[in-house]
């Protein structure tokens, strides 16, 4: 897996800890590279318009230092361009967790989370990583693992998505989604749930507090 780090709140949750620790290559955006740092792990790239870097790391970090000057896209758009046009793999291949995207400014973390609509355009498999949860990309349908109770919410970010779902308490039986809002707050029934779409992109917000729920005991 390859992780990208963005200059938002260093990762404190043990999920994404873990992750960043075993991450096969880690890029960081230019602003995160103190951070990683911090949490034991040298990048293998450094990418970024140069802003948040001192002269002495960005002259240190030779050939690792990646220098995109350009100002239409921030510097996670960037390290993203960089690790899936030079991947060895097909884009269908890769997987991609992006750590460190939120936490810190409002419009930042909102921009980051909606632009994971627009990774997953390229790279199907790439999961933002929260301190408390996950985001993902549905398009057209997909059967998720679960445990009664479990928190989903859905977000529509194209007007009217019709949604439809097995497996929650609140069914969304091919509604559309008139409102950014609108499927938020639902819970699990089951050990699964699948969401099917018209083939707009919703976002999949699932909070760690229940994916890392520990196994019911056995009967006895």
């Amino acid at each position: 897996m390859i992780v990208l780090l963005a200059n938002g709140a260093a990762p404190r949750h043990p999920i994404p800890r873990r992750i960043l620790a075993e991450a096969d290559q880690l890029v960081c955006c230019d602003g995160a590279l103190a951070a990683a740092r911090v949490l034991g792990r040298e990048p293998d790239f450094v990418v970024g318009d140069g802003d948040s870097i001192s002269p002495a790391d960005r002259a240190a970090l030779g050939d690792r230092f990646v220098h995109i000057a350009e100002q239409d896209t921030n510097d996670l758009a960037k390290a993203f361009r960089f690790v899936w046009t030079r991947a060895p793999l097909p884009s269908d291949a890769l997987r991609i967790a992006i750590l460190g995207a939120t936490g810190l400014r409002e419009d930042h973390s909102l921009g980051n989370v909606f632009r994971l609509v627009d990774f997953t355009n390229t790279v199907p498999d790439t999961v933002l990583y929260t301190d408390t949860g996950t985001f993902e990309v549905v398009r057209g349908g997909r059967t998720f693992a679960a445990r009664p109770g479990e928190a989903v919410s859905v977000f529509a970010p194209v007007p009217d998505t019709e949604v439809s779902s097995i497996g929650l308490e609140w069914p969304l039986g091919g509604v559309s989604l008139a409102d950014l809002w609108a499927g938020t707050l639902n819970r699990t029934t089951g050990p699964s749930f699948t969401l099917r779409t018209d083939g707009k992109p919703i976002l999949v917000y699932r909070p760690y507090a229940t994916l890392a729920a520990p196994a019911p005991p056995a009967a006895s």
